[in-house]
């Protein structure tokens, strides 16, 4: 199974970003664009599938709070969503 999509809404800088992805995919950018944030959205999924010690409340408490995941933009709609495809 690979991730063949992924979209963000509210992550860390990302206010929305909808991207596909290939077999192979390169993030590059200048500094402070978000590939970090990024890569971090993917680590935050495995953060909440751990078998031992993970779950929501551990990804979340991990990144500092929620506070510190939402994007600063988000103030009129405060959610915060994750949504990967998969093929």
């Amino acid at each position: 199974m690979l991730i063949s999509n992924i979209r963000l809404k509210n992550w860390r800088n990302f206010q929305s970003l909808d991207l596909p992805l290939r077999d192979v995919s390169y993030v590059l950018g200048p500094n402070a664009s978000g590939k970090s944030n990024l890569l971090d959205a993917l680590r935050f999924l495995r953060d909440v599938s751990k078998t031992k010690g993970g779950g929501l409340q551990a990804a979340i408490a991990e990144r500092g709070g929620i506070s510190k995941v939402r994007c600063l933009h988000a103030r009129r709609d405060p959610e915060v969503e994750i949504d990967i495809e998969l093929s």
